[in-house]
């Protein structure tokens, strides 16, 4: 078991980083909407990026994420998919991570029970032993808890990346290509509000890294 719980100590890691590819194209998506309103990459570049460069680099960018929105839209299903079945695991590493803190902590107040009756040079050894299991059992109680916040923090991604891309995208879509039809103000009015929408929905799925 002790084996067992190592491997897992290494796998927790692992799963916080399966989110990072969805992550990445949400943050490309952000760059196609900055790229639908003039100059939107250069206000968001500092005095010094606009001095090396980089808020024309930005504009090349977006624009080419701008022509390729639908293959980006189909990358992002992919990555959620597959962000979607990996998260699905976790429940049951969480499961495992508790049995595992209650056999161990079952052992600890096993050997404590057993203190009393050892002789007095021996007691020290098994106190220590027990002390070690019931560290043990606590870094278990702590990646369960691990495996529980991952899991909500990815089905809180899925849900933002959905509401994006099945939702609020394909409205903020169909409004920036209808701005040469009818109320042009209008038009650029609702765009602007689904576009905040959208600006907002990324910052709080990004967050998930800070």
């Amino acid at each position: 078991m002790v084996a067992a719980v190592g491997q897992r100590d290494a796998a927790t890691p692992a799963a916080a980083r399966a989110a990072h590819p969805l992550l990445d194209l949400l943050g490309q998506l952000a760059l196609v909407l900055q790229a639908t309103a003039p100059g939107g990459v250069r206000r968001q570049t500092g005095w010094w990026g606009r001095l090396l460069g980089r808020d024309v680099e930005g504009e090349l960018d977006a624009r080419d994420w701008q022509s390729r929105l639908g293959v980006l839209l189909a990358q992002t299903d992919v990555a959620a998919q597959a962000l979607r079945e990996q998260s699905s695991r976790y429940p049951a590493a969480q499961a495992t991570a508790l049995d595992a803190a209650r056999a161990i902590q079952r052992w600890a107040d096993a050997g404590a029970a057993q203190l009393s009756t050892l002789p007095a040079q021996l007691q020290p050894v098994l106190a220590q032993r027990v002390d070690h299991l019931r560290r043990l059992a606590a870094v278990q109680q702590l990646e369960a808890g691990q495996w529980q916040l991952l899991f909500e923090q990815d089905s809180a991604l899925l849900a933002r990346s959905q509401r994006i891309t099945e939702t609020l995208l394909p409205a903020w879509r169909q409004a920036v290509l209808a701005r040469r039809a009818g109320d042009q103000q209008q038009r650029n009015q609702q765009a602007a509000q689904l576009q905040a929408q959208i600006t907002a929905e990324l910052a709080s799925a990004q967050a998930r890294l800070d």
